[in-house]
């Protein structure tokens, strides 16, 4: 590379950078002093507005309490497979006490089902005389649905 060519080369860079860095920064009012000066009398930010906790509907006559869904133990109309008379045990451990005491309400007449945690899902069908009570892991009853 010849030196002419060399210096025709490096001479248009270093005045690409030279006016990167012209700008002081009293000119572009980036600095320090310039930025405290914009905001000293802004507003501060608005307090968020208070919210209100979730209210939950008082269970239907003969529903146990819960939020409701169809066919479960919240539907009244599941009542064809005792399902709102399981509200009781919803949170109890389905030990086999607990699992007779349950044969004992329901009359046992109707099929019942104990579901794990992981089963696949079952459609509630409040028409069905099919108990089936929904376990989580720890075995707790966590839920009553016809089905």
């Amino acid at each position: 590379m010849t030196k002419p060519f060399a210096c025709a080369l490096i001479a248009p860079l270093a005045f690409a950078l030279a006016a990167c860095g012209s700008q002081t920064p009293a000119e572009s009012g980036n600095d320090a002093d310039t930025f405290a000066e914009r905001i000293k009398g802004a507003t501060p930010a608005p307090a968020p507005n208070a919210t209100e906790p979730p209210r939950v509907a008082a269970p239907l006559p003969g529903a146990a309490p819960g939020p409701y869904a169809p066919g479960t133990a919240t539907d009244p109309e599941a009542k064809t497979c005792n399902a709102p008379a399981m509200g009781p045990y919803i949170g109890k451990v389905a030990d086999d006490a607990t699992r007779a005491e349950i044969m004992q309400v329901i009359g046992g007449a109707n099929e019942v089902r104990f579901i794990q945690a992981g089963s696949p899902y079952i459609k509630p069908d409040p028409t069905n005389p099919r108990l089936n009570l929904m376990l989580d892991a720890q075995n707790i009853i966590r839920d009553a649905r016809c089905g």
